[in-house]
């Protein structure tokens, strides 16, 4: 597996991501766009070897806080650790540029989700009611990587 930069034209391999992924609440291909070419994103594709996109994501920094807008891999990939090497990349990314924290909204009920951002070192800080649509709760939960411990975890 690789892990690149994403580029505009991986936009039809992220749509289709995005459609598989989030099926409700998924974003179009021009907020995509806007998260490739956005001068303070950092937007990341894992590739098989052929070249195909297996999964994305993406981060934001805004001071000393970046924040997780998605991450999304392959219905017939996950569990293979790719969610994981996307997020630690991502992460390493925000602490080398001087986040503190990373920050990020997952629904209360992706216990797969969660159970994958936990054993990174997110920890919960809220609750958002309804966040996701009626009855869909978010928990928001942040990552310190500004003590010394972040570079040898995970």
């Amino acid at each position: 597996m690789i892990i690149t930069r994403a580029t505009v034209d991986d936009l039809p391999a992220i749509e289709a991501l995005e459609r598989e992924g989030f099926e409700a609440s998924g974003w179009s291909a021009d907020a995509w766009r806007a998260e490739i070419e956005g001068a303070d994103r950092h937007v990341l594709v894992a590739r098989d070897a052929a070249g195909d996109v297996l999964g994305v994501t993406t981060f934001q920094v805004v001071f000393e806080v970046a924040d997780l807008h998605r991450v999304v891999v392959r219905a017939d990939q996950r569990g293979r650790g790719i969610g994981r090497r996307l997020l630690r990349a991502g992460i390493d990314w925000a602490h080398a540029t001087g986040a503190e924290e990373v920050l990020l909204e997952v629904e209360v009920d992706n216990a797969p989700a969660r159970g994958l951002y936990e054993s990174l070192g997110f920890r919960p800080l809220a609750r958002r009611a309804d966040y996701y649509g009626p009855g869909l709760h978010a928990l928001v939960m942040a990552l310190d990587v500004a003590s010394p411990e972040w570079e040898c975890s995970a």
